[in-house]
């Protein structure tokens, strides 16, 4: 159960007054952002949203300057949770100009992630835009002493309002302090042959293989690209110009591309970054269970001992047993590679066109043959002893990306149906392309087409709905009960 508290001030605030450059910026205030002033114990003018295995204070005793800091304590050992706490400023503007925020962080005995982010929101109270210093890889460095930390957006006449914050995912000891928010000066300065290469390399990316590309209007893009490369000299210093674009691809509706940071590029290429084994198991000695993770690396022999896993299980299973049906259980698996995901299973698939990928020029079939598709390959796989034995599929909202393809690939054979819940709708396909920083771009370059024809663009549903209820398998004993009537 989270409880939220809203502290305002009781006594004179201290302001921190932003930089006013060029704009009309004076109503935009970050109140209370050294945690001087207090109520009960809790920072006034910030907002704060009780977790479960966290706890909070204002400390006199550790602090970078003045004479409070603002601590989290986190007892939790699960890093999916965490512990919030954010200020809300309402921002009138008419132009599109560059932020920054900061603040100084440290941190003991740490096990999880601490980040600062903002969110920036329209008038609805839309986000429009979101980050995290993890995911501007300026990422905070834990069990270390006072260190400032930032991060950068653009905001626009679209603004209202912005949020900003920091929290601790995990256990251990983190303390915050000294928040400023400011206006980043766009000089008169050209960007530099690095700069306007990178952003132009970038942009022409999304120009000639977004499947979004008709839905932006260029010349409003390029006009924005120009103001915000201003003065920009290095790499690093393009972050607001790639930002901008990736919006400008979210407002036409990809909610399937991202950058894949420089660590996670190269880790791929030695390593299954998704670090999920597949499982295997019989139930009521007739059912055959294959749950078939999320699975990502650009390494090809990794893939193929991928696939091979998932191979031999149905081996071992079928061959050991008389199977009445099969249950794939894709519920967890929220994409990577299709290729050696399908590949593994290939004996419970058959051979032919499973599939394909809807581009703009033409249509590109997911063609299956002999232990071989795409770039992987098995050197045997196994042949059932009953192939049109029934196949469930279980799916559900984390069932994502090349998840969705893996289901897809099954959609339309007469002894298949689907159980669960409607995918995520990631029904895109991301091509990755380098770029010259060490990261990549997944882009949208094509939608899916199972096949018969049908194409995807959003969620798919099952073909039996089944509520998801927690400690209870009803999409597991559903399937079971339609695989054995």
């Amino acid at each position: 159960m989270q409880i939220l508290f809203h502290f305002l001030s009781r006594t004179q605030v201290k302001f921190s007054i932003l930089t006013i450059l060029l704009i009309n910026f004076s109503n935009a205030q970050l109140q209370n952002p050294g945690f001087e002033n207090s109520t009960n114990n809790l920072p006034d003018n910030w907002s704060i949203k009780k977790t479960e295995s966290y706890d909070w204070k204002i400390d006199n005793s550790q602090k970078y300057q003045g004479q409070n800091s603002f601590q989290i304590i986190g007892s939790s050992n699960n890093t999916k949770t965490f512990q919030s706490f954010y200020q809300k400023i309402p921002i009138e503007e008419k132009d599109r100009r560059k932020i920054e925020i900061s603040a100084y962080v440290k941190s003991e005995n740490i096990d999880g992630k601490i980040n600062l982010w903002f969110q920036v929101l329209d008038k609805d109270g839309n986000k429009i835009n979101s980050g995290t210093t993890n995911t501007q890889e300026n990422s905070i460095v834990i069990n270390s002493d006072w260190t400032k930390y930032r991060l950068q957006f653009i905001i626009d006449e679209y603004t209202k309002n912005l949020k900003i914050g920091g929290l601790l995912a995990g256990s251990g000891n983190v303390w915050f302090d000294n928040f400023e928010m400011k206006v980043i000066d766009l000089s008169d300065t050209k960007p530099s042959k690095i700069a306007s290469d990178y952003i132009e390399y970038f942009k022409n990316l999304i120009k000639t293989k977004s499947m979004f590309r008709d839905k932006i209007d260029w010349n409003i893009v390029e006009e924005n690209i120009k103001k915000l490369s201003v003065g920009m000299e290095t790499i690093d210093d393009t972050k607001p110009a790639i930002q901008y674009m990736m919006n400008v691809l979210k407002g036409s509706g990809d909610i399937h591309s991202f950058i894949v940071s420089k660590k996670s590029t190269e880790a791929k290429k030695t390593s299954n970054t998704k670090g999920i084994e597949p499982e295997y198991k019989l139930i009521d000695s007739k059912i055959g269970y294959i749950m078939v993770p999320g699975f990502a690396t650009s390494n090809t022999e990794i893939g193929n001992q991928f696939a091979s896993k998932i191979n031999e299980m149905i081996k071992k299973l079928d061959s050991e047993n008389e199977i009445k049906g099969w249950i794939i259980d894709l519920r967890t698996n929220t994409g990577g590679s299709i290729y050696p995901m399908i590949l593994g299973l290939e004996s419970l698939l058959g051979d032919g066109t499973l599939g394909y990928f809807v581009t703009k020029e033409k249509n590109v079939p997911w063609i299956l043959e002999k232990g071989k598709f795409g770039k992987n390959e098995i050197p045997q796989t196994y042949k059932l002893k009953k192939f049109n034995s029934k196949i469930a599929i279980l799916i559900g909202k984390k069932t994502g990306s090349a998840g969705e393809a893996t289901v897809i690939s099954f959609i339309g054979k007469n002894n298949v149906k689907l159980f669960g819940q409607p995918t995520a709708g990631l029904t895109s396909a991301n091509s990755s392309f380098p770029l010259s920083d060490g990261r990549s771009l997944a882009l949208a370059t094509s939608f899916e087409m199972d096949r018969t024809g049908k194409e995807y663009r959003e969620k798919i549903n099952p073909d039996v709905f089944v509520e998801s209820i927690p400690d209870k398998d009803l999409e597991l004993e559903t399937a079971k009960s339609w695989i054995l009537e």
